[in-house]
């Protein structure tokens, strides 16, 4: 960014905070160490004046290729580098060392000399959108979009983070183990409603990017509608955010109504229901109105623009329990890459937000037909479609399977085509990667009637049971 505000006449800089840095490295009595410090704040580009970034840029290499640090030596280096004229020269180099009130005070000259180059990374930011904002080139949409992006990449914490020493680590995690000891409940996050999958999950933690995948029309949106409502309805002062691309905000709350008051969906979509459903409609209004689920169904949504909106929703209520995205392949990156890397950038982004705003995020996920051509059909993690990334980046990765979904012949020899499975019947979520807990399956029954996933009560007669 540094380059591109050369130019303006009044840019951030303070050319002495960018001296003292130098000259605290040459004048310390340990210049490795003290650079180690001062780089863990600041990068080449953060400093203005060009013969100083050279001057920084030639300590680094000295570090590298295991050289003392010295105005003798740096001026060697700034030679074979054919920059020593534009550094300043050798009489440059003298004067650092003599500019430096405290070598000690490196890392606070340093952070002033960050401070600057974090404004005029700003103005340049402001300045592109103010330029953009005249023409009629790109949408506002995507400008917003692009200028939040761009604002995403001003690291503010760039260098902040340092080691954390064991003990305090270690007691931090005697305080969480102790808590979790003084309750009889095995369910350490945000309960789901799902017993076999909680048990297996131990819930749902912040951080945590949970992934969800299973072909078309097996029911992955149902399911994570399902969660969000009840997570919504057991905590309803904890907020939950849906993103749906690619099915309307009423269509939704239509499923999430269905579920929650046992009401026939094809009822619901047209208008003929009993005197008991419209009764049960009225309950789960109630229900639902007094919760903080929120819905976006911007078609097309960049990861930018889901990022800032929930940081204000994070602003405006203080806090966020969970946020569910329907689904991930949709998800528009910010730059024209292909669709596999479209789709490793938002992932990797996903798992970001779910450790910056410390709220675990279900993304759902396609799968690719591979899955359709093997014997066994159950889905496995190479099935993800588009994406390895995907699976390296997800704390939890579950495949909701249907069996009926791909059975070819029904009990009367006729035909049935993968995806016209019946309308209700067992389902399984195959966790197949659990970061931190084991892999299993979850079992359920899902009505398709009513949108609604239940927890599977086990049959004590095995012909009776539904999973065999």
């Amino acid at each position: 960014m540094a380059d591109e505000v050369v130019d303006y006449k009044n840019a951030p800089q303070d050319s002495f905070a960018e001296q003292a840095v130098l000259g605290s490295i040459l004048i310390s009595t340990d210049p490795t160490d003290t650079l180690a410090t001062v780089s863990s704040i600041v990068q080449v580009h953060d400093f203005f004046q060009t013969r100083n970034r050279l001057v920084y840029q030639a300590m680094l290499a000295l570090d590298d290729a295991g050289r003392p640090i010295d105005p003798l030596v740096l001026q060697d280096q700034l030679s074979g580098m054919n920059q020593l004229e534009n550094s300043g020269g050798t009489s440059y180099l003298a004067e650092l060392g003599m500019v430096v009130p405290i070598a000690g005070n490196a890392a606070t000259y340093a952070q002033i000399v960050k401070d600057k180059s974090l404004r005029r990374s700003l103005l340049d930011v402001l300045a592109d959108g103010t330029e953009a904002g005249y023409t009629d080139i790109e949408s506002v949409g995507d400008l917003i979009a692009r200028m939040s992006g761009s604002l995403d990449n001003i690291d503010i914490n760039d260098g902040d983070a340092d080691f954390q020493a064991i003990a305090q680590v270690v007691n931090e995690s005697f305080d969480q183990i102790e808590r979790n000891a003084r309750t009889d409940e095995k369910i350490t996050g945000l309960a789901s409603g799902f017993r076999e999958l909680d048990n297996l999950t131990t819930g749902f933690h912040p951080g945590e990017m949970v992934v969800v995948a299973a072909r078309p029309a097996v029911g992955k949106t149902a399911f994570v509608l399902n969660v969000a409502q009840k997570v919504a309805v057991m905590n309803p002062s904890l907020p939950v955010a849906i993103f749906s691309l690619e099915m309307p905000a009423v269509s939704l709350v239509n499923r999430m109504l269905a579920s929650e008051g046992n009401i026939n969906s094809q009822n619901m979509r047209t208008g003929a229901l009993t005197d008991e459903e419209w009764s049960k409609l009225t309950i789960a209004m109630a229900s639902l109105s007094g919760t903080q689920l929120y819905i976006d169904d911007t078609a097309g949504i960049k990861i930018t623009e889901i990022r800032s909106k929930l940081r204000r929703l994070k602003k405006q209520t203080g806090q966020l329990g969970l946020v569910i995205i329907d689904y991930l392949q949709l998800v528009e990156g910010t730059t024209n890459e292909s669709q596999q890397q479209a789709v490793s950038s938002v992932s990797r982004n996903i798992k970001k937000m779910a450790m910056e705003l410390e709220v675990p995020i279900i993304a759902l996920a396609q799968l690719s037909r591979g899955v359709e051509q093997r014997q066994d059909k159950r889905p496995v993690l190479s099935d993800i479609r588009d994406s390895g990334s995907i699976e390296q980046d997800a704390d939890i990765v579950g495949f909701l399977y249907r069996e009926d979904y791909y059975r070819q012949e029904d009990d009367n020899g006729d035909s049935n085509a993968a995806g016209q499975q019946d309308e209700d019947g067992p389902i399984e979520l195959i966790i197949e990667k659990n970061r931190s807990g084991s892999r299993g399956t979850a079992k359920m029954l899902f009505q398709k009637s009513y949108s609604k996933f239940s927890n599977f009560d086990y049959y004590h007669n095995d012909d009776d049971n539904p999973f065999g």
